[in-house]
């Protein structure tokens, strides 16, 4: 088992206006979300409630990505020399000069648990200071650090399928979220 400790201090970073403005545009907070409907390609058939995560990634400001996950979501960073696109893109968040490939890494939905899986990734999947065996699942859990390559966010769960269902069971009406959800894929 390889590990690393979770304290290490990591440089500051020069950001360029440029990355600037896409990060205060990709982060925008409207007053409040409701559940993503499920995206196209999840038919009827297959649509239960989503998973709703936030990803938290230090900085001056620090960063908040949400999302709802209804399926296995590639993790990972936008190529220009490719026509692959990863359904979460960490490309605005810095990737390229993180490590973080391609496709770094899957999320996949279980009904009580979220799992992550590292795609054989250059830079390695760290939870915890734990570098994942490529191709496993490895539970996760909310306040979860997660490292692809040397990109650190930390997990929160926000609400789980069957917490949704509970709720819904007893008729609480859903939560507003004060930050931005990207729906169905991670990419504008």
């Amino acid at each position: 088992m390889v590990t690393k400790p979770l304290n290490e201090p990591h440089k500051p970073l020069d950001e360029d206006d440029e990355l600037e403005a896409v990060l205060t545009a990709y982060t925008a907070p409207p007053s409040e979300t409701q559940p993503s409907p499920p995206p196209p390609e999840v038919t009827a058939g297959q649509a239960g409630p989503a998973w709703r995560v936030l990803f938290e990634l230090p900085g001056h400001p620090p960063q908040r990505v949400g999302l709802d996950i209804w399926r296995v979501t590639v993790m990972g960073r936008t190529d220009p020399m490719s026509a692959f696109r990863p359904d979460l893109d960490w490309g605005p968040y810095g990737a390229m000069r993180h490590g973080v490939s391609r496709r770094h890494a899957l999320i996949r939905p279980g009904e009580h648990t979220l799992y992550l899986i590292d795609q054989n990734s250059t830079n390695g999947t760290w939870v915890n200071g734990q570098r994942l065996l490529p191709g496993q699942d490895y539970p996760l859990s909310d306040g979860d650090v997660i490292e692809l390559g040397a990109l650190r966010m930390t997990l929160r769960i926000i609400q789980a399928p069957h917490e949704i269902r509970s709720e819904q069971h007893t008729e609480r009406p859903m939560r507003g979220f004060p930050f931005r959800f990207l729906f169905g894929r991670g990419r504008q």
